[in-house]
């Protein structure tokens, strides 16, 4: 007989499945731009002059993704990276013109994604899944390097 616990990565594959594949698709307007990497762009205008690390902290990803990632979205023309004025060693990340411009509707796509992974949750089912999930993320090997918000 089947655990619950066995099911438990099969309902969250699920889950993540069925979001990015929304997200996809409210990104169509935008050919250069997925689940996996708009949000790049939402972080990066809301913390200009991030560092790469510190960016890899916000994406939860790891330092060569991110890396790939940006060096994709400064050739598209979103992004821009520049030696840190105070620091030479150090790259920081800022939104291109063209990329501030497009954070609004980046914004109200990710917002209404969030409505559309709780649908069919009441507000307080959806705090408690996120309290959850945050929970089962926490003790996990190396989550330590990410930052929650």
């Amino acid at each position: 007989m089947e655990a619950v616990t066995d099911r438990v990565e099969k309902w969250i594959s699920m889950y993540n499945r069925e979001i990015r594949e929304w997200l996809n698709q409210q990104l169509r307007p935008f050919p250069d731009l997925t689940e996996s990497n708009y949000y790049y762009i939402l972080i990066v205008t809301e913390h200009p002059g991030i560092s790469q690390s510190e960016l890899i902290r916000y994406i939860y990803r790891e330092q060569s993704i991110v890396t790939k990632a940006v060096r994709n979205l400064v050739q598209k023309g979103w992004l821009q990276v520049a030696k840190d004025a105070n620091d030479h060693r150090r790259t920081v990340v800022s939104a291109t013109e063209q990329g501030k411009a497009l954070y609004p509707q980046l914004k109200a796509i990710a917002q209404q994604a969030n409505v559309f992974a709780t649908t069919g949750l009441e507000p307080d089912e959806a705090r408690e899944l996120e309290r959850l999930l945050k929970k089962a993320l926490l003790p996990l090997p190396g989550i330590e390097k990410y930052q929650f918000t």
